[in-house]
């Protein structure tokens, strides 16, 4: 049986490959019905998010199922539905406001170039950060129901999602990622990548965490 640390970066590299092949997908959907163009038809925009909304609950449901099955390891009383709730609701979230964003700005690349890559990391590394401070809480919020140690989990939430996000606008801005399957199948590599690292960033806070139950029992046995 795997270590916990190894079984941790193993299932979260597997939940990034199914998210990045969920992406894929919408990005093949938003192609073909059109509302990546300027001919945007109502019919293909509720394709669309219907698409965006189903496969982003089955990746959000798939981390959940995965990362959930290692902390159970460490905190068995670990509320299993919540937990996947939570990731699938976090992940729909983030499916629908991309789309919203790409169809606000339907002719906007992924990089600007006229914006230094200095400054580009720093805006990167301070919205990764927000970004996963907010997520780090509220998988927190579930966490305390049953484990000791969580203080770690938001702190480690934010290092890993300001790291991601460098990683990803960097890929974007040195490659020069542009439109086409091309360019969104190295942006999807690029955030596997970045997911993997976020993982290893996070094994300290993983580390901290304890069963409330054993945290309380005594050395019966001397």
């Amino acid at each position: 049986m795997p270590s916990i640390s190894a079984a941790w970066v193993r299932n979260n590299t597997v939940a990034a490959a199914v998210s990045a092949v969920a992406s894929l997908a919408i990005y093949g959907v938003r192609q073909a019905t059109g509302v990546a163009g300027a001919d945007v038809g109502l019919t293909g925009i509720a394709i669309l998010f219907a698409v965006a909304i189903v496969l982003s609950v089955f990746a959000g449901i798939a981390y959940g199922v995965l990362t959930g099955a290692v902390l159970q390891r460490i905190v068995p009383t670990l509320p299993v539905r919540p937990w996947i709730g939570l990731n699938a609701a976090m992940a729909v979230l983030a499916s629908v406001t991309s789309e919203i964003s790409l169809m606000l700005s339907p002719g906007a690349s992924t990089t600007d170039d006229d914006v230094p890559i200095g400054g580009l990391l720093l805006v990167g590394l301070i919205m990764g950060g927000v970004l996963g401070a907010a997520v780090g809480v509220l998988q927190a919020w579930v966490l305390r129901k049953a484990a000791l140690g969580t203080s770690a989990w938001i702190a480690c939430s934010a290092a890993g999602f300001g790291v991601a996000v460098v990683i990803v606008a960097a890929a974007g801005k040195l490659w020069d990622i542009g439109g086409g399957f091309a360019g969104e199948f190295i942006n999807q590599a690029a955030g596997l990548v970045a997911y993997v690292i976020m993982s290893l960033v996070m094994l300290p806070a993983l580390w901290r965490l304890r069963d409330p139950m054993l945290s309380r029992a005594g050395p019966h046995f001397d």
